[in-house]
C-alpha cells in the first residue's frame, strides 16, 4: 500500500503520543502498513507472549520502552491484528486493500480520497 506523507504523519502522531521508541514505532508501522511479519520478539509482544518476548528480547529493551508501546498497541493497534500468533499471522496474510481498509476505519489513515485532496492543498 501507498501512503502519502499525510497518512504517514497521521500513524506517526499515534507513535509520538505514546512516545515509542523510534525502532518499535517502524517495526509495527511496517507491520501494519505493508504486513511485514515484525520477528520474533514483536510477534511475542503481538501474540500476548510475555516468556516469548522476554526470551526474545534484546539487551537494550527497557520496561519503561516496552510499556509505552503496550499502552500503544492497546490504544490504536487495531484488535484483530494482535492478541495471539493466529491473529499476527492473519494479519500478515492480508492483502494491501484488506490492510488499508481496516486502518482507515481505525483512524490512523485517511482514506485515499483524503489523501487525495490533502496532496491537492498542498500544491
Amino acid at each position: 500500500m501507498n501512503l502519502t506523507k499525510h497518512s504517514d504523519r497521521k500513524i506517526e502522531a499515534t507513535f509520538d503520543q505514546w512516545e515509542v521508541d523510534g525502532a518499535y514505532s517502524e517495526s509495527m508501522y511496517n507491520y501494519l502498513v505493508y504486513g511485514f511479519n515484525p520477528g520474533s520478539f514483536f510477534t511475542s509482544v503481538l501474540a500476548n507472549d510475555f516468556v516469548g518476548a522476554v526470551s526474545r528480547s534484546h539487551p537494550s529493551n527497557t520496561v519503561s520502552a516496552l510499556k509505552r508501546l503496550v499502552g500503544w498497541i492497546r490504544d490504536y493497534m487495531p484488535a484483530m491484528a494482535w492478541g495471539s500468533y493466529a491473529a499476527v499471522n492473519a494479519w500478515v496474510d492480508l492483502d494491501a486493500n484488506q490492510r488499508r481498509q481496516i486502518l482507515e476505519e481505525h483512524s490512523l489513515i485517511y482514506t485515499e480520497r483524503e489523501e487525495t485532496w490533502r496532496v491537492l492543498n498542498d500544491a
